[in-house]
């Protein structure tokens, strides 16, 4: 049985992950905010994830369970959305802060944690298809997964001829209250509860993690904007998201 560390997983993606682990057998510990509603978590640490001593963490889970951590899926995150020059800078560094500087931070924590001991080990980093392609009132939250998945992408080079490994995941919007509690300015929420059930994308994601999946874009639409983006570069742009920026500022 494997443990592996949830960050963030107290609602949405990070609750519909912990519940399909614990269902396909995985030892699952939850660190962050707020604690799942799930009877069957036997472990959880309160964190500030913005400014976790990871280190610390990393080496309390393991003393307290008295095994290793073999895999980190960080899935906390927040965004703010609306018309750029309208979203206030401090709440763009809170995002960046988050998605970028946490996340950022607890990949290498861990994979200088995982290199000392001599064990193999998997982050997965949590992200959305903004990290590959632009999408217009979602700059600072687009910016912060976009550089987070670059330098993911980096230390996997790094640490190619180890047996650690960063993956990448890149859903598209879920059904989840995200985007309705995020922060909008300039401009009506775009989005609700429509978009993929978080549980089978919670399955997605654990392929990531078993090896048992190759494509990081999670989603049949995602998979084709992100084929097409590559295949025919702007014209997703043309057709779908510049008479969509027309409609909404209308």
């Amino acid at each position: 049985m494997k443990q592996v560390l949830i960050v963030g997983g107290g609602g949405g993606l990070g609750s519909a992950l912990v519940q399909r682990l614990l269902d396909q057998g995985y030892d699952v510990i939850v660190a962050g905010r707020t604690r799942p509603n799930e009877e069957r978590l036997r472990r959880f640490y309160s964190a500030d994830v913005a400014n976790a001593d990871w280190p610390v963490l990393y080496r309390s889970i393991e003393e307290d369970t008295g095994r290793r951590i073999d895999a980190v899926i960080f899935v906390a995150g927040t965004a703010v959305f609306g018309k750029t020059p309208l979203i206030p800078l401090e709440r763009a560094r809170q995002t960046m802060d988050l998605n970028f500087w946490a996340c950022t931070t607890a990949a290498r924590s861990a994979a200088e944690y995982w290199d000392g001991q001599g064990h193999a080990g998997k982050f997965v980093a949590i992200l959305s298809i903004v990290a590959r392609k632009a999408v217009p009132f979602e700059s600072y939250y687009a910016a912060s997964k976009a550089a987070a998945s670059r330098f993911l992408e980096c230390l996997q080079l790094e640490y190619a001829h180890t047996k650690m490994e960063f993956v990448c995941a890149y859903p598209g919007t879920l059904q989840t209250p995200f985007r309705r509690k995020a922060e909008w300015y300039g401009i009506e929420p775009v989005g609700g509860y429509e978009g993929a059930n978080p549980h089978k994308t919670a399955e997605a994601v654990i392929k990531l993690l078993a090896g048992l999946r190759k494509n990081k874009v999670i989603g049949w639409r995602e998979r084709g904007v992100d084929l097409a983006e590559r295949i025919l570069p702007g014209l997703y742009d043309r057709l779908v998201l510049q008479p969509r920026v027309r409609k909404l500022l209308r």
